[in-house]
């Protein structure tokens, strides 16, 4: 799984501070993975604040041997996704000179093949250095948990949140905790009578 958090400019710079204002005394960066249950409910209620789209990206049934893949390839429905709603700019976390060099070779792929166009740029950024990266892992971790059958973070992120979760390029179905939630969070139109 893979997300973004879509901001228009003037919005960068409050999901900054407001992620920034999440630290506790101690940490470098926000990471869902790291954080306690209890604070959680916290973080996916504070970057609901934000007021900004979230995007999900899935690969499903790769085994680990090839995670990589996995990633490069939800990252390019991602990337693709993001392109069609007109972003010019996506930032990455970096994972370190190698797997960022990978990203960047699966990334020309695309460009090469028209799936990427120029006007999209991609860059990447320390984690701890960009605060508006962590909303987009709280999103991610609060979506995993969901699927994962507790849903409470999930729904308190989405309360008030345009999420779109893009269908599966494995296995061409939507992951998604829908059956969980009521449909108005996901963004479908509301029934009329």
């Amino acid at each position: 799984m893979i997300s973004a958090v879509v901001l228009a400019s003037h919005q960068v710079q409050p999901a900054r501070d407001e992620m920034a204002a999440l630290l506790l005394t101690g940490q470098r960066k926000l990471h869902w993975r790291n954080e306690p249950a209890r604070r959680r409910q916290s973080l996916a209620r504070r970057t609901a604040a934000i007021k900004a789209e979230v995007v999900i990206a899935t690969w499903c049934k790769m085994d680990n041997a090839r995670q990589e893949r996995a990633r490069r390839k939800a990252q390019q429905t991602l990337l693709t996704a993001l392109a069609d709603r007109g972003v010019t700019q996506a930032v990455f976390e970096s994972r370190g000179p190698e797997r960022d060099k990978g990203d960047i070779s699966g990334l020309a792929g695309m460009r090469r093949a028209g799936a990427l166009p120029d006007s999209l740029r991609v860059s990447h950024v320390a984690g701890p250095a960009e605060h508006a990266l962590w909303a987009a892992d709280v999103a991610v971790g609060a979506f995993g948990a969901a699927l994962d059958g507790t849903p409470t973070f999930w729904d308190e992120l989405v309360t008030g949140t345009e999420v779109t979760i893009l269908t599966c390029g494995q296995c061409m179905l939507p992951h998604d905790p829908a059956p969980m939630l009521p449909a108005l969070h996901l963004g479908a139109p509301a029934e009329s009578s």
